[in-house]
C-alpha cells in the first residue's frame, strides 16, 4: 500500500515538473486517470505462449513447478523492458483458479494451455461438491503469487473466477442450458407454462448452483488473504456471461447480484470485476452498477472482431469519449491474432491511431497485448514498445 501511495505522489510531482516517469508510477497514474507523460503499455505474462519467451519452459513444466513460473516471469521481465507492466499471470492457467480441487479435471500438455476435459457436474451430484482448500494447483497459485509479491515488491493482486465462470467450469456449456431453463420459469406467467418448463429440467439447478460458486469464489479469494497475500486490487472475473452465450440484460438482472455478493466481500481491498462489455453502449450502462464501475471493465477485449482480429474503429471513438466523461481510463488491447499476422506498417497504422484519439485531451490510455500465439514473430512485441515510445507521448 505505502509503495503504491509513494509511486502515486512522486509521479504526480514528475509529471508537474515535465521529467520522465518509471513503468509504476506511469501505470497506476493511467489507472487513476490521472495526467501522464506517454500511454501506458501492459504485457501480461500468461498472455504471450511461454515457448515464444524461452523454449525451455512449456506448460507441463510450468504446471508442475512455481520455481519455474517465476524463472519465465524473469525472463519477460528482461526479454521487454520497455513495458510499464509486466503482470505475473501465471502459465497454471485455468489450472490455477481451483478448478480441480472442486473436481473438474484438467488437461496439461507441453504445448496448449490448460483446459477442463471432464467437468466435475460430469463426475458428482451438485451437492456433493464442497468448498475448495490449499490444495493441489489452487496452492501453487496462491505460493506462485506471494513469492511474486514477497520478492518483486509488486502490487500483484489475486485474480479469483466469479461465480459465473466458475460455474461454468464445474458444469461447462450445460450451464446455458440450466440458465435459460431457470429464466423461462422465472417469466412464466401461469402454472401450466411452468409444469411444461419442468419437463426440460430442474428450474432450481441453477440458482442452487450459483449461490454454491458464489461461496467458493468468496472461500477462494480467502485463502489467499489467509496466507498472506496482498489482496489490494484484486480482480474479480465473470468474462463468460457474455455473447453469444448470454445478453448483457440476463448478466444485468441474473448474474450480476452474485457479483456484486463477491465484490462486496472483498470491498475494502478495492476489488475491480472483470466483466467485458460487448460494446461501448454497454460499457457506459454497466457503469451505473456498482461493481461493475471499474477500469477492469473499460476495454474492447470481448468487442466483435474482423478476420484480421481488429475491433471496430468506431467503438475506440466511443469508447475515448465516453473516458472522458466518465473519468475511467481506457484500456486497447491489440489481440494476437493481429500481432501474429499483420505487417510492420498495419501495427504501426493501429498504434498511430488510437494514441491520436487520446493525444489532444490529454486522455490516460494503456495499450495491452491480449493472447499473443504461437506463430508470432515476438520481435513484434519489441516493435509494438518502440511505436508507443514514438507516437504515445503527451505533448
Amino acid at each position: 500500500m505505502f509503495r503504491i501511495i509513494g509511486n502515486i505522489l512522486k509521479g504526480k510531482m514528475k509529471t508537474a515538473f515535465g521529467k520522465t516517469l518509471n513503468g509504476d508510477e506511469r501505470f497506476i497514474l493511467t489507472s487513476l486517470y490521472s495526467k501522464t507523460d506517454r500511454v501506458a503499455t501492459l504485457i501480461t505474462a500468461s498472455n504471450v505462449h511461454p515457448k515464444l519467451i524461452d523454449p525451455n519452459y512449456d506448460f507441463v513444466k510450468l504446471t508442475s513447478s512455481v520455481e519455474a513460473n517465476l524463472e519465465l516471469f524473469q525472463i519477460l521481465q528482461k526479454r521487454f523492458p520497455e513495458f510499464d507492466a509486466a503482470m505475473p499471470a501465471s502459465w497454471l492457467g485455468l489450472a490455477g483458479c481451483g478448478l480441480e480441487e472442486l473436481g473438474t479435471s484438467m488437461r496439461i500438455t507441453p504445448m496448449i494451455e490448460p483446459t477442463p476435459y471432464k467437468f466435475a457436474l460430469d463426475k458428482m451430484k451438485r451437492k456433493q461438491l464442497s468448498l475448495p482448500e490449499k490444495t493441489g494447483y489452487l496452492e501453487k497459485q496462491i505460493t506462485l503469487l506471494g513469492e511474486v509479491q514477497d520478492r518483486f515488491a509488486m502490487n500483484a493482486p489475486p485474480i479469483i473466477l466469479g461465480a459465473f465462470d466458475l460455474a461454468m467450469l464445474l458444469r461447462g456449456e450445460k450451464l446455458i442450458s440450466d440458465f435459460r431453463i431457470f429464466r423461462d420459469y422465472e417469466n412464466a406467467q401461469t402454472e401450466a407454462l411452468k409444469k411444461k418448463i419442468e419437463k426440460k429440467g430442474n428450474p432450481h439447478f441453477f440458482p442452487k448452483l450459483l449461490e454454491f460458486t458464489t461461496k467458493a469464489s468468496i472461500r477462494i479469494g480467502q485463502l489467499y488473504k489467509e496466507h498472506g497475500v496482498n489482496m489490494l486490487g484484486i480482480v474479480i472475473t465473470d468474462q463468460y456471461a457474455n455473447p453469444p452465450l448470454m445478453s448483457p440484460a440476463d448478466f444485468l438482472t441474473y448474474i450480476y447480484p452474485y457479483v456484486e455478493t463477491v465484490w462486496k466481500t472483498f470491498k475494502k481491498y478495492r476489488p475491480t470485476v472483470g466483466y467485458m462489455p460487448p460494446s461501448p453502449a454497454v460499457a457506459e450502462e454497466i457503469t451505473e452498477y456498482s461493481a461493475l464501475s471499474g477500469i477492469a471493465c473499460f476495454n474492447n477485449y470481448m468487442f466483435p472482431q474482423d478476420e484480421m482480429g481488429l475491433t471496430p474503429a468506431e467503438y475506440d471513438v466511443q469508447m475515448v469519449e465516453l473516458s472522458q466523461k466518465l473519468k475511467t481510463p481506457y484500456q486497447f488491447l491489440i489481440h494476437g491474432k493481429f500481432l501474429r499476422d499483420c505487417t510492420e506498417k498495419e501495427l504501426e497504422k493501429q498504434i498511430i491511431r488510437v494514441c491520436e484519439l487520446v493525444m489532444n485531451e490529454n486522455i490516460p490510455l494503456s495499450i495491452g497485448l491480449a493472447a499473443v500465439p504461437l506463430g508470432t514473430d515476438i520481435s513484434k512485441v519489441d516493435i509494438f514498445g518502440k511505436l508507443i515510445n514514438k507516437y504515445g507521448v503527451y505533448k
